[in-house]
């Protein structure tokens, strides 16, 4: 009789390490970039430095959970941003936890560097939150959350100090659940798509649309909206892009972008050149939606 429990034992033990094995054996995946960059920058200081441009990310995928960990240059010296991007699970269909972003932004197509959409704000956003389910590969619907917010007293500043010490107050806030979807469908000729969704008081609509000519890639979009714990913030932005790759080593990329709301606007351009081991690029950011500033480095992927 003890030996047939000890055999049980032992053959439970068995299973399970080949349960945990097949579960959690997965290899790392390493991937980011190193080097150097000038930037002058027509409000601020120029500075080259060797911390602006690199980042070591690792992504690691089981079968059943994703995760995604950023590990990122901030800069200064020696300084370091550690980041978890992205850690959920994943049952066929259905995925749930964080995934760094709002299904209300899946129809948006093309470079991103001011603008990706209108997401769900609140107090924050749905980027930690999320249970998605992939009805078809067009179609994706899902259940987002923002964070909770603890309350802060406010404190006034004492005015017999040169320091000021006054806190804003903040009203606690519950997690608002809500809803988003995004079906986004290849024609053939050009791909399309819509998205949006409504958490709290707040609601997102996004479209897109992109098409492939030759060398180059166009895409356009519009997403308009309402952000805040009561809604009371209207957002509606425009970007629109191309992308063109003049030769196998050679691609230029232009973003135009627009706050329609605020009625500010703004262009990004990137050139990047590879040669062997190396990329050599020039940025450009210029208008309204942020510093003016140029760019100009080299940098090597892995």
């Amino acid at each position: 009789m003890k030996a047939i429990k000890l055999a049980s034992v032992f053959a439970v033990t068995a299973v399970a390490a080949a349960i945990s094995t097949a579960t959690f054996a997965a290899e790392p995946v390493f991937s980011g970039n190193a080097g150097v960059e000038y930037v002058t920058n027509d409000n601020g200081n120029d500075d080259l430095s060797g911390t602006n441009e690199g980042e070591v990310e690792i992504s690691v995928d089981t079968g059943i959970v994703y995760a995604e960990i950023e590990i990122a240059t901030s800069g200064g010296d020696e300084g370091t941003k550690i980041g978890m991007e992205k850690l959920y699970v994943k049952q066929g269909a259905v995925s749930f936890g964080r995934f760094d972003g709002s299904v209300s932004t899946g129809s948006f197509m093309g470079m991103d560097e001011y603008y990706g959409g209108v997401d769900l704000k609140t107090s924050g956003d749905t980027d930690n939150t999320g249970i998605r389910y992939k009805v078809t590969s067009e179609l994706t619907v899902a259940i987002e959350a923002t964070e909770s917010v603890d309350a802060v007293t406010a404190v006034a500043d004492d005015a017999a100090t040169a320091a000021d010490e006054s806190v804003t107050g903040v009203a606690a806030q519950d997690s608002d659940i809500g809803f988003a979807l995004s079906y986004v469908k290849d024609f053939g000729g050009f791909k399309a798509g819509i998205s949006g969704g409504s958490v709290g008081d707040a609601n997102a609509v996004n479209v897109g649309v992109q098409t492939v000519a030759g060398p180059a890639t166009l895409s356009l979009n519009y997403g308009s909206g309402v952000k805040g714990v009561t809604g009371g913030t209207d957002v509606e932005l425009m970007t629109a892009s191309v992308a063109f790759a003049a030769t196998d080593a050679l691609t230029l990329t232009l973003e135009f972008s627009s706050d329609l709301e605020a009625e500010n606007d703004g262009t990004y351009f990137v050139g990047e050149y590879a040669a062997g081991d190396l990329v050599y690029y020039v940025k450009n950011y210029a208008g309204d939606l942020g510093s003016e500033l140029t760019k100009v480095g080299v940098k090597a992927n892995f």
